[in-house]
């Protein structure tokens, strides 16, 4: 008798040869949720003054949201090139752990191997199981990557037709990217932590020490430093509590 096949969404991850359509079902949502938030910067760049290839060549190079949109104030005030280096590589310091823990699931041949880790990001993440083949997170990851390339540019042409009146100085147009991380982070946490019943109470402990953790170091280093000294201690705390 044949076995029933877990949900998607279930904690358990598919078989290693999951089909090309569907792996792109299951990367689709992931992927028209980042077309708004894209579009946002793509919007907030041109408003800056950014031109189109300015605004394409960082979300190909780039392709951190948070990044991203933390390089906007700071190219606005004419902060200098190794300042905005260090932002964002605090920023994007969340990737060293999640790029560790999924190495092992990248394609084997260099090249392809180097092209999908530079598109690694928290959607990808959240979409991506631990059996997963190498062509699997391949098709993850392009399909992601690219629709976050071609929405930024949307939104930048879109931004040079826009009224300037219709964006008022006092909205906040970076709000829909938080929203969508936050969707994403309690969707990673329940499909690998919550789900896990035998290892359930001490992920939660461990997840519990490391914001606890993190929230004291804001208060010690500030809303900016803590950053790396938090990913390193909760990566240190997750893998150990992690079988």
């Amino acid at each position: 008798m044949r076995e029933a096949q877990p949900a998607t969404g279930d904690g358990v991850a598919p078989p290693a040869g999951t089909s090309k359509a569907a792996t792109l079902r299951r990367v689709a949502p992931a992927a028209i949720a980042v077309v708004p938030v894209s579009m946002l910067f793509g919007v907030l760049a041109v408003r800056a003054d950014w031109s189109l290839l300015e605004v394409v060549a960082m979300s190909l190079l780039g392709f951190s949201g948070s990044g991203q949109f933390a390089l906007l104030p700071l190219a606005e005030s004419g902060a200098g090139f190794f300042t905005m280096l260090l932002v964002t590589a605090s920023i994007n310091s969340r990737y060293l752990p999640i790029a560790y823990t999924s190495a092992a699931r990248l394609p084997s041949a260099a090249g392809k191997r180097a092209c999908v880790a530079h598109m690694l990001g928290d959607e990808a993440y959240a979409t991506e199981h631990e059996r997963d083949s190498g062509a699997c997170v391949w098709w993850i990851r392009v399909t992601i990557f690219t629709t976050w390339v071609l929405a930024g540019l949307l939104g930048a042409l879109l931004g040079q037709v826009i009224p300037t009146a219709w964006l008022g100085a006092d909205v906040n147009l970076g709000y829909p990217a938080s929203v969508v991380l936050m969707y994403l982070s309690a969707s990673q946490l329940r499909a690998r932590l919550w789900n896990n019943e035998q290892r359930r109470s001490a992920m939660l402990a461990a997840s519990g020490l490391s914001a606890g953790l993190a929230l004291l170091l804001i208060q010690w280093f500030g809303p900016v430093y803590f950053w790396i000294p938090s990913i390193l201690l909760a990566t240190v705390i997750l893998g150990k509590a992690w079988p």
